[in-house]
């Protein structure tokens, strides 16, 4: 995983101490009920969004909450549902993953976007980091996306997610 240098704010408490405040309380100790982070997936091939959801379901703090196939369903579903996380793939169709994170970051400033790519690039990481994505992960990385998620939510909201 690389995490790329952008800032992201977090002056909302609720981001800031977990996740989205519209499902069940935060863990707070051993027996207090897990909120789940809220993740939108975004991949142009199905398969690849199945497995991500199929991985990311085995963990009972993450729920995703929809799924776009290209950027321009991804800025519509992320203005929509306000994800904690959104995993994009860079390369899409009608609007690439590099424009669609940067319209989401505008939109939805509080969300921390991962980019996904098939082959690591300088150009398409200074890319994905201009546009506000929080990390860059090769998609044969994809067995490691949970730690990947927490790693990126704690670095960027300051806290242990």
């Amino acid at each position: 995983m690389t995490l790329l240098s952008a800032s992201l704010p977090h002056t909302d408490p609720g981001r800031a101490d977990g996740p989205s405040s519209d499902s069940e309380p935060r863990a707070t100790g051993a027996d207090s009920p897990l909120e789940s982070w809220r993740v939108l997936l975004v991949d142009d091939d199905e398969w690849t969004r199945q497995l991500w959801r199929d991985i990311l379901e085995s963990y009972p703090d993450m729920k995703v909450v929809g799924q776009a196939a290209d950027g321009r369903e991804a800025v519509a579903l992320a203005t929509l549902h306000q994800p904690d996380v959104v995993l994009m793939d860079v390369a899409l169709p009608h609007l690439d993953g590099i424009q669609a994170t940067h319209h989401i970051r505008k939109a939805c400033p509080k969300t921390v976007i991962i980019g996904i790519t098939g082959e690591y690039a300088a150009p398409t990481h200074n890319a994905m980091r201009a546009a506000g994505a929080a990390a860059l992960v090769s998609k044969d990385h994809v067995m490691g996306i949970h730690d990947t998620i927490l790693t990126a939510l704690e670095f960027f909201l300051g806290k242990a997610a």
